[in-house]
């Protein structure tokens, strides 16, 4: 199968780089901008980010799914890169960051299938949404907190 990048979308978040990246990274808050997110399972590779394994149940709309991941490439306050899915499908979910203006942070969220059935290609397009409500919830998240914190 090729791989097809299906979402790539960018936004800036009121608050600095690292503070951003360390609620991005902390996935006990999670919940607070996944709808839906009943379980986040972590297990982390001793020492190292990357190995680092999570399962997730996700309840919307009626639905259950429950994805597996694995935190691939890692780098404090300037990405994160990791593979989840389920048995149908497996994604590429890349999240990178840089500074924006003053104290501002740019965060661009990348989403490839890279295994999947004609069907779950299809289906990109509800897929995209979905990422595309996370990412803006993250930001207001993000920045709520940040305001609090200041």
């Amino acid at each position: 199968m090729v791989e097809k990048t299906f979402f790539s979308e960018t936004v800036k978040i009121e608050a600095p780089r690292d503070f951003v990246f360390n609620f991005l990274t902390d996935f006990s808050e999670k919940a607070k901008w996944v709808e839906g997110l009943k379980v986040e399972d972590v297990s982390p590779n001793e020492g190292n980010k990357i190995g680092t394994h999570i399962r997730e149940t996700i309840a919307v709309h009626g639905h259950t799914w429950e994805y597996k991941g694995e935190i691939t490439d890692y780098k404090k306050d300037e990405y994160l890169k990791m593979d989840i899915g389920d048995e149908k499908e497996n994604n590429k979910l890349d999240y990178t960051l840089t500074d924006g203006d003053y104290d501002d942070t740019l965060l661009t969220e990348t989403a490839t299938i890279i295994e999947g059935s004609l069907i779950h290609r299809w289906l990109t397009g509800f897929e995209k949404r979905t990422l595309q409500k996370r990412l803006l919830k993250f930001k207001e998240v993000v920045e709520e907190e940040y305001k609090r914190g200041s």
